[in-house]
């Protein structure tokens, strides 16, 4: 299905208050916080089930204005219950929804004794169908720092907004303030942290001067680690966790979707680690793997880390 400039604005806005509404009311949360339940190699928690169900109720008050347009939604870790599915003969809108990005961040926090706010998000990509390349919103409530960030994609360009205020993207080209290129190079809890320790090795071969390239751990949360890059913490976000498949803890569509087109839209680099777009992987639970980067410095990672990768087939 295929959506005008004012529909994509439309959602745009519903969106930005389902990821603001549902992030506020998980940081209210006053249960017990705990794991409840293991889902396709997931610990599920309390919270995981909190959240899930407000994402629901949230849906339903911010979409009910939309007619008859039909959605698939496709959460991080069940199929959404109670509402019909559209038929494959149907056009309908793919929705993907990470209810918590960075939920590990969460339930500590929601559970420590010393309360604050985690590092993590609410994210959600509206899509035209079910590849990656057909993102046309993204919104994304970044519970730290208590900001909207949104994108959308408008006549092959993206736009992107911070609290609804155009972000221009020759703000976020290059590093501000710093003589170091700072990158992120994500293992998280994998268990292939020698190839992590490879492409790391490669990317700090791959420094002419000897003194320019840092590489760090991400937040457990893509989300923000590629919003850090906005911000200027980071210059660049890399991923290849899906390479090693059967290796742990991976990158999937729901954890990145929201977020791209607010990369994009903030001028930023997208591509899989081997410098190929990301929009032909699929919304199924296939694992992918992203370079995210300032537009000079992402052909410098690919180069660089490109003896490090399985080769492809």
């Amino acid at each position: 299905m295929v959506l005008t400039p004012t529909a994509k604005q439309q959602y745009m806005f519903a969106l930005e208050s389902v990821v603001r509404e549902v992030g506020e009311r998980v940081l209210a949360f006053d249960g017990r916080v705990h794991d409840t339940q293991h889902i396709r190699g997931h610990e599920e928690s309390s919270i995981d089930s909190h959240a899930y169900q407000l994402a629901v109720g949230a849906f339903e008050r911010h979409f009910a204005g939309f007619g008859s347009d039909k959605f698939k939604y496709l959460f991080e870790l069940r199929e959404l219950q109670d509402v019909e599915t559209p038929s494959v003969d149907e056009k309908y809108l793919v929705l993907r929804i990470d209810e918590i990005d960075g939920t590990t961040n969460t339930k500590r926090a929601l559970a420590s004794s010393l309360r604050h706010r985690p590092s993590a998000a609410v994210t959600i990509a509206l899509c035209e169908d079910e590849s990656m390349g057909s993102i046309v919103v993204g919104a994304v409530y970044d519970m730290l720092n208590n900001v909207t960030f949104s994108g959308m994609r408008i006549e092959g360009h993206h736009l992107a907004f911070a609290d609804r205020m155009l972000l221009n993207p020759h703000d976020f080209a290059q590093k501000q303030g710093d003589s170091s290129t700072r990158i992120m190079v994500v293992g998280y809890s994998n268990k292939e942290r020698a190839k992590k320790a490879e492409i790391e090795a490669a990317i700090l071969a791959a420094d002419r001067t000897g003194r320019d390239f840092r590489v760090y751990e991400g937040c457990r949360s893509s989300t923000i680690d590629v919003l850090n890059i906005a911000r200027n913490q980071f210059d660049a976000y890399v991923d290849a966790r899906a390479l090693w498949p059967q290796s742990g803890a991976m990158l999937y569509p729901y954890d990145i979707a929201g977020v791209i087109p607010v990369a994009l839209g903030c001028g930023l680099v997208v591509t899989d680690a081997y410098g190929n777009p990301v929009n032909t992987y699929s919304a199924k639970n296939v694992p992918l793997s992203v370079i995210i980067a300032r537009p000079k410095l992402h052909p410098q990672l690919v180069e660089a880390i490109r003896s490090a990768l399985p080769k492809r087939e």
